[in-house]
């Protein structure tokens, strides 16, 4: 918005320098973009201002809002024209009625319309005063009709139009939704296709302007014109901004009533236009108007605190002072009760004022923004607080961290295949379906997961083919699983993967791959540092998983998650390495089962004995089962049993195996000796020998 500052002067009597005028509008909230010097056609020089006008702030999108500020700044008064009562004075004999007649079809979007017919007038040339008034602001005169309207539209805010009656087909203006395919020509020249969102002015045939945005060119006021519509109106702003930028026209009218123009100011702006044009352009104003209102905007008022506008400015200011801030800026006020709070009555010209938050800001701006004390927060700080869930988590990432795995984040939407493929992930007594989006964001991002393992191996794959020998990742994160009911189920879990070549170590032979014992470590570290004993037991109903290289995992006697190798469809599916080892556990049911309280013992006073124990068995007996029955028959002076040896090869019978475990006893409260040792490990002997048909190795 330009303001020429001897334009300006004609409504606030302000005798500042544009730099300080400039600098006092800045701290107020409107921002001086550039100062310039224009030179009219005369030669003479005029100052002028570019405000950049928040959207906030429509109503200073008008040389009468600007004054209106500034007047309440400076503290000067503020002369605003009243052209009502002279307008009636100006009336010719015709009324109106027998001239126009409005139709206003869509009352939701024009809230008010008023119409005004003149005659006889004669277009030509705008005097010298008016052209410079426009030339100083950037626009461009055109004859004095037109010239009157932008004028006008300056000063008030409020956009005009003017049609030429004789151009019309009918005696009515219809408000009214475009038509599909409408043709309509602006006055800039685009030919448009118009649809029914659009809002259009129209006689009884055609329509004649796009509401709020621009005329056509099929009534524009010429040379030849006689007699003119005088439209003055206020639209929805919503209906002119989705037009505007569906159309492709934006016009000083549009970004106007985008901001909301004044109610009332529809039929001042309209009186002030139609006297200049009697004045300018001759003619005769019909008697009377028709004017649209039929559900008029009431005062809104507003409470505002004392208190609390000093809370929030931290200042002190008196109710009085209060009370001069907010009435320079012609808000009414009164007084409700001990001088501590205040009925603001809002005018039309300010339809963003809503809260008492708003008017504090209003008297912050007058007042003076500098004036504010710095002072440091009074909140509290409190300590972020971590939910056991999230230390559990925290603690889990950060121990794969630690023995060489990376951490992945991956997308909760995957494709189709995805989707199916790993659905029985988590699949409980309930058949389990996939989740499908309704509008997902591309074709291969249409399912919610079931299982993190679809990101895992996307993510391995794409390391594979980039030319790594190891992925060892890991993640943890929400999957998401709808029963046989429709009942949809979210879960936090965390899955591991591994594959490839291990990295060149002391510990392990050159070239060897990753096998199922090497997760199944980690996994038993993440389950000491739960605190928690996970049990196997073999053969998951998981298609996606291999048989006879998988298990499934308890805790608590139920089922927590999966360990194992993909099956080879998998490997084939996603081109991955021979051997890919895979644990994936529902993170909240380890959460159900955490011990509720830690119980610290002292450490052990007397040494431990150690028996060493070597068996054959049958290939088929799992030997976390050999350790469930040593510790059954160990009783409290067994302590630990570890598997630290399993040997298949040409020494050993075909469809057996030799295990090895190591066997630690100790007592808390005595030094064991042989004679009560060995009674014990010739019973977990016998015991494996009857039960799982276990034999001593020589």
């Amino acid at each position: 918005m330009k303001i020429q500052l001897d334009w300006l002067r004609e409504y606030v009597d302000v005798d500042l320098s544009a730099e300080k005028l400039g600098h006092l509008l800045t701290m107020a909230g409107l921002e001086i973009e550039t100062e310039e010097t224009v030179e009219l056609s005369d030669g003479t020089k005029t100052e002028v201002l570019e405000l950049n006008v928040t959207p906030n702030r429509g109503y200073c999108l008008s040389y009468l809002g600007v004054a209106r500020e500034v007047a309440a700044l400076v503290g000067k008064s503020f002369r605003v024209p009243d052209y009502e009562a002279e307008l009636e004075e100006n009336w010719g004999e015709s009324p109106i009625g027998d001239k126009l007649k409005v139709d206003n079809s869509e009352p939701e979007l024009c809230v008010r319309y008023s119409g005004m017919v003149i005659e006889n007038i004669k277009p030509g040339p705008s005097p010298k005063w008016l052209a410079d008034r426009l030339t100083a602001i950037g626009l461009r005169p055109i004859n004095n009709v037109v010239d009157i309207t932008n004028f006008v539209l300056m000063e008030y805010g409020q956009p005009l139009h003017v049609f030429d009656k004789d151009l019309l087909e009918g005696p009515s203006i219809i408000v009214r939704r475009g038509k599909e395919g409408e043709s309509f020509t602006a006055i800039d020249g685009s030919d448009l296709k118009l649809d029914q969102d659009a809002l259009v002015i129209a006689d009884d045939n055609k329509a004649i302007a796009l509401a709020g945005i621009m005329g056509s060119a099929n009534s524009q006021v010429t040379a030849s014109t006689r007699h003119i519509i005088l439209e003055s109106a206020s639209f929805n702003s919503v209906v002119v901004r989705k037009g505007s930028k569906k159309y492709g026209l934006r016009s000083d009218s549009s970004i106007r009533f985008e901001r909301g123009v004044d109610m009332h100011g529809v039929i001042s702006a309209q009186a002030r236009a139609a006297l200049l044009i009697k004045k300018l352009a001759g003619g005769t104003i019909c008697k009377g108007r028709v004017d649209l209102y039929p559900s008029p905007q009431p005062i809104r008022n507003v409470s505002l605190r004392a208190s609390r506008l000093n809370q929030v400015l931290g200042c002190s200011l008196s109710g009085d002072q209060i009370k001069d801030y907010l009435s320079r800026l012609k808000l009414e006020v009164s007084l409700l009760k001990d001088n501590e709070t205040f009925n603001v009555g809002i005018p039309s010209f300010r339809p963003f004022l809503l809260r008492e938050i708003d008017l504090i800001e209003e008297v912050a701006r007058l007042n003076g923004f500098d004036k504010i004390n710095e002072t440091s927060p009074a909140a509290q700080i409190n300590p972020v607080r971590f939910t056991p869930i999230q230390s559990a988590i925290g603690s889990v990432k950060s121990l794969l961290r630690d023995i060489g795995f990376s951490e992945i984040i991956t997308y909760s939407f995957i494709d189709e295949l995805g989707a199916k493929t790993f659905q029985s992930a988590f699949s409980t007594t309930n058949k389990v379906n996939s989740i499908s989006l309704n509008n997902p964001i591309s074709v291969d991002m249409g399912f919610m997961r079931p299982s993190l393992l679809p990101g895992l191996v996307q993510s391995a794959m794409t390391n594979f083919s980039k030319g790594q020998k190891h992925v060892r990742v890991f993640e943890c994160g929400n999957i998401f699983v709808s029963g046989e009911g429709g009942e949809r189920e979210e879960k936090m879990v965390v899955s591991a993967f591994i594959s490839g070549v291990q990295e060149n170590n002391v510990w392990e032979q050159t070239g060897k791959s990753y096998d199922y014992y090497d997760l199944k470590g980690t996994l038993s570290a993440v389950s000491r540092l739960l605190k928690l004993k996970l049990i196997e037991h073999p053969e998951p109903e998981n298609p996606f998983m291999l048989k006879g290289r998988s298990v499934g995992l308890t805790v608590d006697g139920k089922a927590c998650g999966y360990l194992g190798e993909l099956s080879p469809s998998i490997i084939r599916q996603y081109e991955l390495p021979k051997h890919c080892i895979v644990f994936e556990l529902d993170f909240d049911r380890l959460m159900c089962a955490l011990p509720k309280q830690v119980r610290f013992l002292n450490l052990p006073k007397f040494p431990e004995i150690y028996r060493d124990i070597s068996i054959l068995i049958d290939k088929t007996v799992p030997s976390g089962e050999v350790i469930d029955r040593i510790n059954q028959v160990g009783g409290p002076l067994l302590r630990k049993v570890e598997l630290y040896d399993h040997f298949e090869g040409n020494k050993i019978k075909e469809g057996e195996k030799s295990l090895t475990y190591a066997l630690t006893f100790q007592s808390s409260d005595r030094t064991l000796i042989d004679e009560e040792v060995n009674p014990v490990f010739e019973k977990i002997v016998k015991i494996l020998s009857s039960q799982l048909g276990a034999m001593l190795r020589e």
